[in-house]
């Protein structure tokens, strides 16, 4: 009795854990850019039932319908509004019970077919990688879409009655619903169910009932989320953006510098791994000799729920990845591939890596490979330990970020979150103001990376840098008859200290131009500027 408490009091101690973990080193402000987008469609199925997101673009403030974001998390989100939740609250409820329900559920979803012992070491590696420590705690849909993945792919798995393969494909559904990337998902277990029907003749009835089961429980959430797209965008698939400037061979390297980081919570590992010839002789090493180790274990005394569990979730890893890098390689994302992306299928992974441990054995090959497994298991452990102990570069970038996000809210609310008819409001930090206080903020990003920051009077500039004096001008040329009120603040978009308070040279310029300086230092930019129609409004009125 007590040894089979043992597993559940260390899954219980990983979750406490995670609780920790959030409590004690979440970002100030836990939200990104992606955030914003499902918070306005939250909102407007709030409010209105209508599937709203305000555009990214500086020529307008209307909201129009997105086609970028699926809608299954802001209807999760504005759903949660019965219990008096914000979908700003919503979002951070839901990623955090997500996260620290996260190990449980892969303990019971790998028990039966990797056993107790390693489903905890699962549970555990998985917690503890870079991927799931970074964004555990932000308002995103990351732990909650992979803890759809882990429950889909485990009632699979462990189902025997046809209902609960009808529960899987709802799952699944409704993963795809809250990230179109899940459509690796449903291809994986297509897959999966045809490795079934081709490896086990005398069960090809039973495999095909299930495989209907799980058709028809994906298609109660698939189908009303495709015609939805059909009425709204015309196309079953509207997630189209500009053609992506990144090669198809870049992005598979970034994709295993990123997987290896998170694989192993070693960044300079995952660097070596992606960018050296060193390092890809080394992979391609480590390949061969685990498809060798792989056929050999498959050969011998491997059960046929430990085969099912490897080819399942080796083949969801691959296809998760060739969807990641086939998508960064055909649209321009706007962000490289990063373990936000890897952390979907780096679980999956190691259960394949469980699974495939040999129990003991006398057999020399067999004995090998037990022993191998569980030397690099044990590494992992020791690397990941250490990694949650001292938490890696992004961490502490979200935190910065976390900060500076504040302080533009800070310096800003009086001046952005306002609702004043034709009045156009922009900033740099757009989103922020769009989720903390419900401002219809559009973006602006005014500033040229490539510009020495160091030289902010428009006159030291070379004429091609786009300058945030200069991007500000242009803002005001290109908006005639609107009135503007700006915010730009540092942190985001190359707007820096280096950049503010600005010089007395860019203040008359921005005034000779008609901008009214509402506030001009080290901690941000207000500014606003009318348009001739509110102008002479307001002589008429004198």
């Amino acid at each position: 009795m007590r040894t089979a408490l043992l597993p559940i009091l260390a899954v219980i101690t990983i979750s406490i854990l995670m609780v920790a973990h959030l409590f004690l080193r979440a970002p100030i402000f836990p939200f990104s850019p992606d955030s914003a987008n499902y918070i306005d469609q939250a909102r407007s199925l709030i409010q209105n039932g209508l599937t709203f997101s305000i555009s990214s673009g500086s020529n307008g403030m209307d909201k129009t319908p997105s086609s970028l974001f699926p809608i299954g998390f802001p209807i999760i989100l504005a759903s949660l509004s019965i219990f008096g939740l914000d979908a700003q609250e919503a979002s951070i409820a839901v990623g955090w019970l997500s996260a620290i329900l996260f190990p449980v559920l892969l303990y019971i979803c790998f028990k039966k077919q990797i056993g107790p012992s390693y489903a905890v070491i699962l549970a555990g590696l998985s917690v503890l990688s870079p991927g799931v420590l970074t964004y555990a705690p932000m308002g995103l849909t990351d732990i909650f879409s992979l803890i759809l993945a882990v429950g889909a792919i485990g009632l699979v798995l462990n189902s025997r009655l046809t209902i609960f393969f009808f529960v899987g494909g709802v799952v699944a559904g409704l993963a795809y619903a809250v990230r179109n990337a899940h459509m690796a998902l449903l291809a994986a277990l297509a897959v999966y169910f045809l490795y079934l029907w081709v490896s086990n003749p005398a069960q090809r009835t039973q495999t095909i009932k299930q495989a209907i089961a799980f058709v028809v429980g994906a298609s109660t959430i698939i189908l009303p989320l495709l015609l939805r797209n059909l009425m709204i965008f015309g196309a079953l698939n509207p997630y189209e953006m500009e053609p992506s400037t990144v090669s198809v061979a870049h992005n598979v390297r970034v994709y295993i510098q990123e997987f290896t980081y998170d694989l192993s919570a070693l960044r300079n590992l995952g660097l070596f791994v992606g960018w050296s010839i060193q390092g890809l002789i080394l992979l391609l090493v480590l390949v061969i000799g685990g498809g060798w180790m792989l056929l050999v274990v498959w050969r011998g005394q491997l059960a046929e729920e430990k085969k099912k569990t490897i080819f399942l979730c080796i083949t969801y890893s691959i296809m998760g990845a060739c969807v990641v890098i086939a998508a960064r390689s055909r649209y321009e994302w706007g962000e490289m591939i990063n373990i936000r992306h890897t952390l979907q299928y780096t679980p999956f992974f190691l259960a394949a890596l469980l699974a495939a441990i040999p129990g003991v054995s006398r057999d020399i090959s067999l004995s090998i490979v037990r022993k191998s497994g569980l030397t690099l298991v044990c590494f992992l452990g020791i690397l990941h330990a250490f990694y949650a102990h001292r938490l890696g570069a992004e961490y502490q970038q979200s935190i910065h970020r976390g900060l500076d996000a504040m302080n533009a809210y800070q310096n800003g609310k009086n001046h952005l979150c306002v609702s004043e008819g034709n009045t156009l409001l922009m900033s740099n930090w757009e989103y922020v103001f769009r989720i903390q206080c419900d401002a219809r903020v559009q973006n602006a990003e005014p500033v040229n990376l490539r510009c020495d920051a160091s030289r902010s009077s428009i006159i030291e500039q070379p004429e091609k840098c786009n300058t945030l004096v200069t991007g500000i001008l242009n803002l005001s040329d290109r908006l005639v008859g609107r009135s503007i009120r700006a915010g730009f603040f540092p942190g985001r978009y190359g707007v820096s200290a280096n950049n503010l308070p600005l010089p007395e040279v860019d203040i008359v310029s921005l005034q000779n131009s008609g901008w009214d300086i509402v506030q001009n230092n080290a901690s941000g930019l207000l500014l606003s500027h009318q348009s001739h129609s509110a102008k002479n409004l307001g002589h008429a009125l004198k």
